[in-house]
């Protein structure tokens, strides 16, 4: 009898262990199984650190690389700036190139004009190419790729005949450079303080007055009237027509009125108001005279 209890017990006692054992188990098992996922959870929130600082570092990278382009744009249009000033005493010849320009012109030939709007940062060459109209919207005036472009005019233009209305297009870059700044002439009292415009061809020094500053779309659609695409009037009716349509579209009433005959410059960026918005300001020439 005492051995059929001493028997149980062990049993009992085996059961116990072995019940114990598989908790052990399952305890181990449970333990490597939220080893192994602290594991990959360390191991994802490895990667998407390293991912940040990646990015974080392609970004700077980015930012510099911009900001250095910048830098040497701005570095080239200053040089470009004083040699104009430096050589803009010297004496005028009517059937040469103004003696800013001969130099300039020299170091390229899609050298048009220069434009300057005082009181802003619009000071800067006006370059033309007839092989590629949007050559000059990434590269600058040595031909150096650049996201900021160069002001140029519309291949389709004779700025030296001239055509009755010039086409300028620049960039409207985020730090004010190019065009960036002709954003603000969308408030009247920033127009009633800055309302001219001087252009130079390379053989004539021109005062512009602001007619109309607008907002507007560009579109392929023909029905839609696109200032962008007025170059010449072949009769009153047809310059009427268009200073109809700018009117249209016109911010402000500036004003200033506008006769068939009078030539015009329009000055053309983007806007971020719409997509494929446009900025556009018109000014008629008011003086020819030595600035």
């Amino acid at each position: 009898m005492s051995r059929y209890y001493e028997d149980k017990s062990m049993r009992d006692e085996i059961d116990r262990l072995t019940e114990e054992n598989k908790k052990l188990k399952s305890l181990v098992t449970k333990m490597n199984a939220d080893k192994k996922r602290l594991s990959r959870k360390r191991m994802i929130f490895n990667v998407i650190g390293f991912l940040m600082i990646a990015t974080g570092i392609a970004l700077l990278i980015v930012f510099a690389i911009g900001e250095i382009e910048n830098y040497n744009n701005a570095k080239s249009v200053k040089k470009l700036q004083q040699q104009r000033q430096e050589a803009s005493g010297a004496d005028v010849s009517d059937d040469a190139i103004l003696p800013e320009y001969k130099e300039m012109y020299k170091t390229n030939s899609d050298l048009v004009g220069w434009i300057v709007i005082d009181g802003t940062d619009v000071n800067y060459p006006v370059v033309q190419s007839k092989v590629y109209q949007e050559y000059y919207l990434d590269h600058d005036f040595d031909g150096e790729k650049s996201e900021a472009g160069a002001i140029f005019a519309d291949a389709r233009n004779d700025v030296f005949a001239p055509d009755d209305n010039i086409i300028l297009y620049g960039h409207n870059m985020k730090n004010g450079s190019m065009f960036g700044t002709l954003q603000y002439y969308l408030q009247k009292e920033y127009y009633d303080k800055h309302d001219t415009v001087i252009f130079d061809t390379l053989y004539k020094r021109s005062v512009y007055k602001i007619v109309s500053v607008g907002l507007s779309k560009a579109s392929d659609d023909e029905g839609q009237f696109r200032y962008y695409d007025f170059l010449n009037a072949s009769d009153k009716k047809q310059f009427k027509n268009y200073i109809q349509n700018i009117k249209k579209l016109e911010a402000y009433d500036t004003g200033v009125s506008v006769e068939y005959g009078d030539r015009l410059i329009t000055l053309s960026t983007c806007n971020s108001v719409e997509e494929n918005g446009r900025l556009f300001i018109v000014a008629k020439e008011v003086k020819n005279e030595k600035i």
